[in-house]
C-alpha cells in the first residue's frame, strides 16, 4: 500500500463566521461582542481544493461564532465532504437547528438528497457527518430540548451521562434515522483575550511564554482554517479583524503592528514554507502576550443578543 504523502492533522477547525446570537461572557473567539463578518464556501473552495492535496485531517469541525448563522453552511459541509473522506462535525450552540433549510439532510448518509453527501458516505467508508451542541447554560435545557425534538424525526430517545454514550457527551438525543445530537454542557469559561470596559475593548499584556503555557488552544491543538489560510489558533487570526471593527484601547503602535504581523500559511506558500510553519505551529509566538495567563474557570450563562 502506498503511503499517503500528505501531512496529517488530528483535527482542524474551519471557522466560518464571527456572528453569534448569544452573549457568553469570556467567549474565546470574541463572538459575544458585536463582531461581524462571515465566509461563503464558494469564495474559498479553490483554496481548500489545493489544501486537500497537501494535508489530511482526521477530525474536521465547522464552527464560529454560530455556524448556523452562516447562510452557506450547507455548502461548507458538502464542499468539505467532496475534498476529504472524513465525517464533518458542525459544532453549534443548539439554538438555530431549525432555522436553516436542508441541514438535516447533511447527516443522512446514503439517504441524503444531496449527491455530494451520498458520494462522501461511500468514499469515507460509510462515515456520517454529525452535529454537536456546546450548551452554555446548565440552568436551562428546556429551549434546547424543544429545538432538538423539532429537528429530529420519528421516535426520539435520550441518553444521560457521559459513561453511557460514544460521544462522551452529557446528553445524547437520537432519532429513527439514527441521527444523534450529542450535547456537552460547557458553562465554565476561562478569561478571554478581549476584555471590555465602559470605555471600550482591551487586550492583555502578559509574558508570552506564560500565556502560552496555560492556553487551551495550545493544549487541545485547536488549529484553524479561516478564509483559506491555516492559523495556529483562533485569537491570533481574529485580533486584526476585531481591531478593525472596534479599535483596541491602550495599545502602543508597536503592539498594534505586532497584532497585525502574524503570517498564516496560505496554500500557495506551502511548497516554500509549509513544512517549517507546521513544524513550529505549537511553539510560542510574540502575539501570545495579548492572551490571559489566568486559567481558572468561571461560570457563565448564555444570554441571547437583542438582535437574535
Amino acid at each position: 500500500m502506498t503511503q499517503d504523502p500528505r501531512i496529517h492533522f488530528n483535527k482542524i477547525e474551519f471557522y466560518i463566521t464571527n456572528v453569534c446570537n448569544l452573549n457568553c461572557d469570556q467567549c474565546n473567539r470574541f463572538n459575544n461582542h458585536h463582531f461581524t463578518g462571515w465566509q461563503r464556501w464558494k469564495d474559498y473552495a479553490s483554496d481548500y481544493q489545493k489544501w486537500a492535496e497537501y494535508v489530511d485531517i482526521e477530525q474536521i469541525v465547522i464552527l464560529g461564532g454560530e455556524p448556523m448563522l452562516n447562510p452557506s453552511i450547507v455548502d461548507w459541509v458538502k464542499g468539505i465532504n467532496s475534498l476529504w473522506p472524513r465525517a464533518v462535525q458542525i459544532l453549534t450552540n443548539g439554538t438555530r437547528l431549525n432555522h436553516v433549510k436542508g441541514v438535516y439532510d447533511l447527516f443522512l448518509g446514503n439517504k441524503s438528497q444531496y449527491p455530494e453527501i451520498r458520494d462522501h458516505y461511500i468514499k469515507s467508508n460509510q462515515m456520517r457527518n454529525w452535529l454537536g451542541v456546546s450548551w452554555h447554560n446548565a440552568f436551562s435545557l428546556e429551549d434546547l430540548e424543544q429545538e432538538i425534538n423539532q429537528f429530529l424525526q420519528g421516535k426520539i430517545t435520550v441518553v444521560h451521562g457521559r459513561e453511557n454514550n460514544k460521544f462522551d457527551a452529557d446528553l445524547v438525543w437520537t432519532d429513527s434515522n439514527d441521527i444523534s445530537v450529542p450535547v456537552w454542557i460547557q458553562d465554565h469559561f476561562t478569561d478571554a483575550a478581549v476584555q471590555v470596559s465602559s470605555q471600550g475593548f482591551r487586550l492583555h499584556n502578559n509574558d508570552p511564554e506564560e500565556a502560552h503555557s496555560v492556553c487551551g488552544f495550545v493544549q487541545n491543538k485547536n488549529y484553524h482554517f479561516i478564509k483559506g489560510k491555516l492559523y495556529k489558533c483562533g485569537p491570533v487570526a481574529l485580533f486584526p479583524e476585531f481591531d478593525q471593527q472596534h479599535r483596541f484601547l491602550d495599545i502602543t503602535e508597536d503592539d498594534r503592528k505586532l497584532l497585525n504581523s502574524y503570517q498564516p500559511l496560505s496554500v500557495d506558500e506551502f511548497d516554500q514554507r509549509g513544512q517549517d510553519f507546521i513544524d513550529n505551529i505549537d511553539r510560542v509566538i510574540p502575539q501570545c502576550k495579548f492572551c490571559p495567563v489566568n486559567s481558572n474557570y468561571r461560570q457563565i450563562t448564555a444570554i441571547r443578543k437583542n438582535s437574535s
